[in-house]
């Protein structure tokens, strides 16, 4: 999770009557009503955790993509275009 989310870590993992639940954050410090942790729960400890790591991900998914689409810049920096209208 630190190689693919490195603003995110681990702010809770608990067992509770069966079921795993994992938090993930990115301000582990704030106190959790502060907090806009992504939460998941499962009966077992690693699909909670992977369950958590697609959320956050999606999450970040959405955050990233603008609402306006982006223009890739020419490839050649000394490119120019030019206008080649005949008015005459």
């Amino acid at each position: 999770m630190e190689l693919e989310l490195p603003l995110w870590q681990v702010r809770r993992i608990a067992y509770d009557e069966g079921e795993w639940h994992c938090a993930l954050s990115r301000e582990r410090e704030l106190p959790d009503w502060l907090d806009a942790a992504v939460e998941a729960r499962y009966s077992d400890l690693a699909l909670a955790l992977l369950s958590a790591f697609i959320e956050v991900q999606a999450l970040a998914l959405e955050v990233s993509r603008p609402s306006v689409p982006t223009v890739r810049p020419a490839p050649d920096p000394l490119y120019e275009p030019v206008g080649c209208e005949n008015f005459g």
